[in-house]
């Protein structure tokens, strides 16, 4: 048995999508689910499934019952409240010729993906402008000032990830709430724990935003996580160092000159440092 399968490639220039203001929306959606039922348009989309004999029988200029009436009353006053004016799907219908050559076998609907509008808050591409610092101890929770384009408050993600040999993915999200973004511009935040705290070198991994809604993502930027220092007192001592005593360095002692000679002195009988002995010329002095 051969199987043909034909593709269609299609385009649509200067397409447009009409706008319903807010106000007009139940009225919209209730006529066009009434023409669904009773005329056969939209034949991909369900009313409601107390409906879907109606939409079987397909064609015609059926009249509907009170009962069948209110369904749909009901269907488009609850559709209309969970309606999302800023985003619309387009769905394609063909239809096969039947033995008689009408058009009546219908195939399976295709949606496209979400069409946002230009001005919705959702539709702005995500991208980090700049973030205060590249990089941070293993255990996490060290604060981060993030700027972005323009982002919503609940809306969004600062993700941490690596892509690991295995091919798995680890992954961390920074801390913040909505009070910690900044005019949808800037973001402060505190890292998340990388996976491993007892590492002995940089890790590097990836930062970027993400939208909760979609899951869109930004273009990712480098980051750097290091090794936690645990013996920080050690670290401290070492770094101040005592001065050295004074009196160590020039001979320590209660006298310059006492017992084996000051710094200046000689033989057996030498004086103190100001004072000359035998075959010195010069009095040295401080």
């Amino acid at each position: 048995m051969v199987v043909a399968v034909i593709v269609f490639f299609s385009s649509f220039a200067n397409l447009g999508i009409l706008h319903v203001t807010k106000k007009k929306v139940f009225e919209t959606l209730e006529a066009r689910m009434i023409e669904a039922c009773t005329k056969g348009y939209n034949p991909g989309l369900l009313v409601h499934p107390d409906l879907a004999y109606l939409q079987a029988e397909g064609g015609g200029d059926r009249q509907l019952t009170d009962r069948e009436k209110e369904i749909i009353h009901q269907a488009a006053v609850q559709q209309t409240k969970e309606m999302d004016l800023s985003v619309v799907r387009l769905m394609f219908t063909a239809f096969l010729p039947d033995s008689t050559g009408s058009f009546t076998r219908r195939l399976e609907p295709v949606v496209s993906d979400a069409i946002y509008d230009s001005k919705a808050p959702n539709a702005s591409n995500l991208k980090i402008v700049r973030m205060d610092r590249t990089a941070g101890c293993v255990t996490g929770g060290e604060e981060i000032y993030l700027l972005c384009d323009k982002v919503q408050k609940d809306d969004i993600q600062i993700r941490f990830y690596e892509e690991e040999e295995n091919g798995g993915i680890w992954e961390g999200f920074g801390d913040f709430s909505p009070t910690d973004v900044h005019r949808q511009f800037a973001i402060v935040f505190k890292t998340p724990k990388y996976k491993d705290v007892n590492i002995t070198k940089p890790a590097s991994v990836f930062v970027q935003l993400r939208r909760k809604s979609d899951l869109e993502t930004s273009e990712p930027k480098p980051f750097l996580y290091y090794p936690e220092i645990k013996d920080k007192e050690e670290v401290q001592r070492k770094r101040q160092k005592l001065m050295p005593n004074f009196s160590d360095s020039f001979g320590g002692g209660s006298g310059a000159g006492a017992g084996g000679g000051g710094m200046f002195g000689s033989g057996s009988g030498g004086g103190a440092a100001g004072s000359t002995g035998p075959g010195m010329n010069q009095v040295y002095s401080f």
